[in-house]
């Protein structure tokens, strides 16, 4: 590993808190703002960038670390909280499809964390990647603009996101029946 590597190493926890900084500035900007504005937007769509570029850099700089592994999600669900109620700060969208969404974040926030004490360890997958990437744009598209299309994605996003708590839900499903020692419910198919 060359010097200017490892001495790039802190940068993916330093995007991270950088991250968890904005957040106050991301929650008072959505309090004093009148409606939807392209700033507002641009703003949020940066710092949700910051997730897939601490990411990468992590990976690169081979700078995953245990402090990361907690922040980086962490972070992650704490700018959608910030996100959606923006939204509703700014009477963006109607509570509806914003529960939905923060309520499955909440949801599996928790539910990692009971899973990590039973020593169920579960990743974001490519489809929680998916969408959360989704979300957060549909989030950064609600806070910039007030257009129907946007709506539409944003509804989109909500179901996307039941979809992969399902999914969650059932990988998780499987790894307790796996770490208690039953095995996984077996179904035949006949043709």
């Amino acid at each position: 590993m060359s010097t200017i590597t490892h001495r790039l190493r802190w940068l993916p926890n330093g995007l991270t808190i950088a991250r968890l900084a904005s957040l106050p500035v991301l929650l008072w900007w959505c309090a004093v703002a009148d409606g939807p504005s392209l700033p507002l937007g641009i703003f949020f769509g940066v710092v949700a960038f910051t997730d897939l570029l601490d990411g990468r850099l992590a990976a690169l700089l081979d700078a995953r670390t245990p402090l990361g592994r907690v922040l980086d999600p962490l972070a992650d669900r704490l700018l959608m909280v910030v996100g959606l109620v923006g939204l509703l700060m700014i009477n963006r969208f109607a509570w509806p499809a914003v529960a939905i969404i923060l309520l499955r974040d909440l949801a599996a926030m928790a539910g990692f964390a009971v899973l990590a004490r039973k020593g169920v360890l579960l990743e974001i997958d490519f489809a929680g990647k998916v969408s959360s990437g989704f979300n957060m744009g549909c989030v950064a598209f609600g806070l910039a603009i007030s257009s129907s299309w946007v709506d539409v994605c944003f509804w989109c996003a909500a179901g996307l996101s039941v979809l992969t708590f399902m999914n969650y839900a059932g990988i998780a499903a499987g790894r307790l029946r796996a770490l208690k020692g039953t095995p996984p419910e077996v179904t035949s198919s006949r043709t």
